[in-house]
C-alpha cells in the first residue's frame, strides 16, 4: 500500500516535470518556422557519415540546395517588387514612419535574399564540378569528428545554408508587420464600426490571423514528419 501510495503520489511530479519539456519543444518547432535547427543538422550528418553512398547523397542534396536557392532568389525578387511598388500608393505621404522603417527593412532583407541565393547557388555549382566533391562537401560544413565517431557538422551550419531563406520569410514578415500597422492606424482615427478603416483594418486580421494559423500547422506538421524515424 505505502509503495502504490508512493507510486500514486509520484504521478503528479512526472506531469509538472513533462511541462517544460513539451513547451521547450513546441517552442522548438515555432523557432523551426524561421532558423533551420537540428533536424536540418541531423539530415547532414547523415549524408556526411553515409560511407556506402554518400557521393550519391551529396550530389542530391547539392542539386536540391540548387533548386531551392533558384526559387529562393525568384521569390524574393517578386517580394521586392511588390515593397517597392507600395511606395507609389497615392497616400504615401500620410504613411507613419514606422511603416516606412518596415518596409525599406523587408525590401534590404530582400535584396540580401536575391544576393545570397546567387553566391549560396555559385559555390554549390562549383562544388558540385570537383572530383572529391563528398569530401569539400564535408569540409564545407566544419565540425569534426565526435567520440562517437560520427562526424558532426557545426551548429552553425544550419543557419549558414538557411540564411537566404531565413532573409525571405523575414522581408514577408516585415512587410506584413508593417501593412497591418498601417491599417489599424488609419482606423484607429475613427474607432467606430460605422467608419470604413475599422472595418478594412478587422477584416485584413480576421484574414491574416486566418492565414498566420495554417502557415504555422502546415510547417510545424512538415517538420515535426521530417524527423520521425521512417518505418522499416
Amino acid at each position: 500500500m505505502r509503495d502504490q501510495e508512493k507510486l500514486g503520489g509520484s504521478m503528479p511530479r512526472q506531469k509538472r516535470s513533462s511541462i517544460p519539456h513539451k513547451t521547450w519543444i513546441v517552442f522548438r518547432r515555432l523557432l523551426d518556422l524561421l532558423v533551420p535547427g537540428e533536424w536540418s543538422r541531423h539530415t547532414l550528418q547523415t549524408i556526411v557519415n553515409s560511407d556506402d553512398r554518400r557521393e550519391e547523397l551529396t550530389k542530391t542534396y547539392i542539386g536540391s540546395e540548387i533548386d531551392k536557392m533558384n526559387t529562393t532568389s525568384v521569390t524574393a525578387a517578386l517580394i521586392a517588387g511588390v515593397i517597392s511598388s507600395s511606395f507609389s500608393w497615392y497616400n504615401i505621404d500620410d504613411t507613419t514612419w514606422v511603416t516606412k522603417s518596415l518596409w525599406f527593412s523587408g525590401l534590404v532583407l530582400s535584396i540580401a535574399s536575391v544576393a545570397s541565393s546567387a553566391i549560396h547557388t555559385a559555390a554549390f555549382l562549383r562544388m558540385r564540378c570537383e572530383k572529391d566533391v563528398a569530401e569539400r562537401f564535408r569540409q564545407a560544413l566544419g565540425g569534426e569528428r565526435e567520440s562517437d565517431g560520427q562526424w558532426h557538422p557545426h551548429r552553425l551550419t544550419p543557419y549558414v545554408l538557411g540564411g537566404p531563406t531565413l532573409h525571405l520569410k523575414l522581408a514577408v514578415l516585415m512587410f506584413l508587420i508593417g501593412l497591418f500597422y498601417q491599417l489599424w492606424n488609419a482606423a484607429n482615427a475613427n474607432l467606430t464600426w460605422h467608419g470604413d478603416d475599422v472595418k478594412i483594418a478587422f477584416i485584413a486580421t480576421v484574414v491574416g490571423a486566418f492565414v498566420a494559423l495554417n502557415y504555422i500547422f502546415s510547417i510545424s506538421t512538415l517538420v515535426h514528419q521530417s524527423t520521425r524515424p521512417g518505418k522499416e
